[in-house]
């Protein structure tokens, strides 16, 4: 609170306001909130000053480092925080999961900003429902916790392409996370627009809740252009970000990415890559604070993993005491996992020479990011949030917060296991593409991205179809790869199936006839390390040479299943017809669950075991992928709030195989493997 003069001159500022606004001067067409005053205006010259005067009066102590602690307005703190997305998690549960993580004695949440959700083509954005940030960094401030915001460019986090938009690849040249002009010039608009929507949030302005940012995102081990980083920190810089800043690396990128004054914290689970990172930041600046600025609690599931990975809750424990007594503060990543709803997941890959081995070398991100963290994948408290909860006591007195922790408010039903839901009715894979958005393509097929849909950003996600129709049979040789899944059809009989750990793939066609590629876009990898090309080879779709006995295919009919919002609008306008004229797959089967009252509303599981391969849509909502034959993950997570009382819509897009009775089976808990 101002006190004395202080005041005396926040009163005066007040009165100057109401009088201009009496003489209109001053349009109340927005609002703009600084402690300790409200003032209502257009943001003309005179409010401008207004609110620079008011800040500078009562200007807070925004968070600083040095003398080995944290300080946040003049106070010595630690930082205790945890790592929830809020693009993974259904708005309505924001509340729930803010409260339990102040609830375990944090005081900080962190969370990622994906580029490609908030900007799903150039230059149109995105910041409502559940990509509000704005509303979700207000929220935190309620529940009465700081916030430390990575809005990347580039976030990694198991998303797809680490959150890099894939319009950026419709520019064959294009090199991300670089000083090339194009890309730098998309990170200039997108920061113009996305920093604005946050910016007078910072605890600075007049004490909002965000105290810290992070420039880019593991830069180190993907590259050493201090001068790509450098060009970061000054766009954020000029978009209004005035609080610390800070780079975070892990062991193979901490010297890489530093910059110069800048803070440098530290990635970890093991105490032994703990020790070697805390002798570095000791050497490099001994008087700052240490933070692991992410401490995986657990880690990630790729399609075709044995089991679901799960760190065991002994050796998290004795961790975790390290990292508190060693570095003092720490970022839980993650706290709350969630889910990689519709095509989000992302990928890692493993290559010699920029090709992926023979093998298993490309690895999809499975749909549930559960992450074996202190909150399941639907918000439940494990025995590592309450070891956590008791850990963290000890230290209470040695952490400022923002505010009180709210009263438990929010209450979730327990998850309920509904009845099955028969899928009676359906579209076939000709009545599919009728949905599609459909183009020719002249000489060799281009990739979804290459493709000249959606006013030129191309096809972001989903499947996308070759079709040609062939004079005679033969030897098929498709060169180089195809990413990342293909289905081989011949007058709609599936031939072959392949993936792209199979480069130069060959098969046998015995006749003429329609010849059908279906690729499957299964994730865009989110990571490499310096000396790959990994994330500049993401671009999805058949892009090769098809031969069929050394004479080249040319001239394509493509098709994009995109299953945007405006393709399930077109979709749904499709005639369904009954269930028993559908004898093969792909194809789409819709069914309804019908909920009596909404107090029967409340979180599920699918069970897609008997299903083959595909995703499901509820209400025109894509709740992810499910493969349960490749596991481990066998079921898709349904959020209660996504459900209503009456008619619940179900859409599956299977592509591989149809269980004999096409119904959808629901349990109370997920089967993660």
């Amino acid at each position: 609170m101002a006190t004395g003069s202080t005041a005396s001159l926040l009163v005066l500022l007040t009165a100057l306001t109401v009088t201009l606004l009496l003489a209109g001067y001053i349009s109340s067409a927005s609002h703009h909130q600084v402690q300790n005053a409200h003032i209502v205006g257009s943001f003309t010259d005179t409010r401008k000053l207004l609110r620079q005067l008011t800040v500078s009066v009562n200007k807070t102590r925004g968070l600083e480092a040095r003398d080995h602690w944290f300080w946040i307005n003049g106070k010595k703190t630690r930082l205790f925080s945890g790592a929830m997305h809020y693009f993974r998690i259904p708005r309505e549960y924001w509340k729930d999961r803010l409260i339990k993580l102040r609830s375990s004695g944090c005081n900080v949440l962190e969370t990622y900003v994906p580029w490609n959700l908030h900007e799903p083509h150039r230059g149109e954005y995105n910041f409502k429902d559940m990509l509000d940030l704005r509303a979700y960094v207000k929220l935190a401030e309620e529940c009465g916790l700081f916030v430390i915001l990575r809005p990347g460019p580039y976030i990694c986090s198991e998303w797809d392409l680490g959150g890099l938009p894939s319009w950026l690849l419709s520019d064959s040249e294009m090199k991300l996370r670089s000083t090339y002009q194009p890309f730098i010039k998309s990170v200039e608009s997108y920061f113009q627009e996305l920093l604005p929507h946050v910016t007078d949030l910072q605890y600075s302005n007049g004490g909002g809740p965000i105290i810290a940012w992070q420039i880019e995102n593991e830069y180190g081990s993907f590259g050493d252009d201090t001068d790509y980083l450098l060009q970061i920190q000054k766009m954020m810089k000029e978009n209004g970000v005035c609080e610390l800043v800070f780079t975070s690396d892990n062991e193979q990128g901490l010297l890489n990415g530093a910059v110069d004054r800048v803070l440098m914290t530290a990635n970890f689970q093991n105490i032994e890559l703990g020790k070697e990172m805390l002798q570095i930041l000791q050497e490099k600046q001994p008087s700052m604070p240490r933070m692991c600025m992410e401490f995986w609690t657990g880690w990630f599931d790729h399609w075709g993993d044995s089991k679901h990975q799960v760190w065991p809750l002994n050796e998290f424990e004795e961790s975790l005491k390290y990292t508190l007594e060693e570095y003092g503060n720490i970022n839980f990543y993650m706290f709350h996992g969630g889910t990689n709803f519709a095509f989000m997941n992302g990928a890692n890959e493993q290559t010699e020479n920029d090709q992926l081995k023979d093998g298993q070398d490309y690895l999809a991100d499975v749909t549930s990011y559960d992450y074996d963290a202190l909150l399941t994948e639907r918000g439940d408290t494990t025995p590592k949030y309450h070891l956590t909860v008791e850990l963290l006591s000890t230290y209470k007195s040695e952490v400022v917060y923002l505010g009180d922790c709210p009263t438990r408010i929010v209450t979730l039903p327990a998850p309920h296991q509904y009845d099955d839901v028969m899928l009676n009715t359906g579209l076939s894979m000709d009545e599919v593409l009728r949905s599609a958005v459909s183009v020719d393509i002249k000489g060799n097929a281009v990739t979804m991205e290459m493709l000249p849909v959606n006013n030129g950003n191309g096809q972001s996600y989903g499947w996308i179809l070759y079709r040609k129709t062939i004079e005679k049979g033969g030897k098929v040789n498709v060169k180089g790869q195809v990413r990342d899944r293909t289905l081989v059809f011949l007058d709609k009989k599936l031939v072959t199936t392949f993936d792209c750990d199979t480069p130069d793939f060959q098969f046998e066609l015995g006749s003429a006839g329609v010849l059908d590629f279906l690729v499957e876009n299964m994730g865009r990898a989110n990571y490499q390390t310096i000396g790959q090309s990994i994330i500049h080879n993401q671009r999805k779709g058949l892009n090769n040479t098809v031969t069929i006995d050394d004479v080249a295919l040319s001239d394509w009919s493509v098709y994009s299943l995109d299953f945007t919002e405006d393709h399930l609008n077109r979709i749904k306008k499709e005639k369904f017809s009954r269930i028993k004229k559908i004898k093969a797959s792909p194809a789409i089967f819709k069914g309804y669950l019908k909920v009596t009252s909404s107090s029967s509303l409340a979180d599920t599981f699918l069970d897609m075991r008997g299903w083959g391969k595909g995703i499901v849509i509820l209400n025109g909502r894509n709740l992810g992928r499910y493969w349960p034959v490749k596991g481990p993950t066998k079921t898709l997570y349904v959020p209660g709030v996504w459900l209503s009382q009456g008619d619940n819509e179900f859409m599956v897009f299977e592509i591989e195989e149809i269980p004999s009775d096409r119904t959808l089976k629901f349990r109370k808990t997920p089967v993660l493997g």
